[in-house]
Order: C-alpha cells, then structure tokens, then sequence
C-alpha cells in the first residue's frame, strides 16, 4: 500500500516538473503587396531550434493567426514566414531575393498566462512585431 502511494505522489509530482507548458498565439498580417505578388505563404514559429508549428498555406493578403504550445520558461524564438515559389517553399527573405525579411528572431520568457505576438510585414517599409497588438502600417 505504501508502494502505491508513493507511485501516485511520483507521478503527480512529476506532472508538475516535466509538463506544464503555455501557448504562443502568432498573428501575421501583409502590407503593401503589389499585384501579381501575392504568394501563398505560411508563418512557422521554431522554439530553441526545433519546429514548435506552422499556420495554414494562405495568401499573403490574407493574413492568419495559429497556436503552438511553448514550455514554461525563457526560450530562444524564431517566427518566420515562407513563401511559395514555382512549387518550392521557400524562406521571405532578402537573402533569397525578396524585398524584405519576414522573419523575427528572439528571447522571450513564457508563464502560465502564455503570450501573443503579432507580425506585420509591411513590404514597403519593414516587419514590425509587437506583443499586445498589431502594428500599424507606415504611412
């Protein structure tokens, strides 16, 4: 009986230690594109390295918004957005001849309230990342 109790007591225990994670909503939204350039995209958020979750395929103008599940604690951060070109998906980059890095790269610390990041690719300006609310476009 005593074995049982501990067991139980190990795993509850443990359940707190190893599980808790949060959420990470990310809402992406495009600015300026210019006709004939609207791409179908994806936005893929990547928690110290690995791939933690992409949103739908949609078109640039379309926007989206996801969800990904993120450990408790400080982690390295990297949301970026893909574009799809002759049938490859491809990162929205300048280095890959794009007028604008859709991308952001950061620390952010995670808690049981979780977090929401919003990402504006402006394609005549620059991507604007904010964690309350969406960017304004540049006038």
């Amino acid at each position: 009986m005593k074995s049982l109790r501990l067991l139980t007591l190990l795993l509850f225990v443990s359940g707190f230690a190893f599980g808790q994670t949060t959420t990470l909503t990310t809402t992406f939204k495009f600015a300026n594109i210019e006709d004939g350039y609207d791409h179908m995209c994806k936005t893929q958020v990547w928690i110290n390295g690995e791939l933690a979750g992409e949103s739908k395929e949609v078109k640039e103008s379309a926007g989206g918004s996801f969800t990904v599940n993120v450990p408790y604690g400080e982690h390295r951060v990297r949301i970026v957005n893909l574009a799809e070109y002759e049938g490859t998906w491809e990162e929205h980059s300048i280095a890959n001849e794009y007028s604008l890095d859709c991308l952001w790269e950061g620390v952010h610390k995670f808690d049981k309230k979780g977090a929401k990041v919003f990402l504006l690719f402006d394609l005549d300006a620059s991507t604007a990342v904010s964690w309350k609310k969406m960017p304004a476009v540049a006038k």
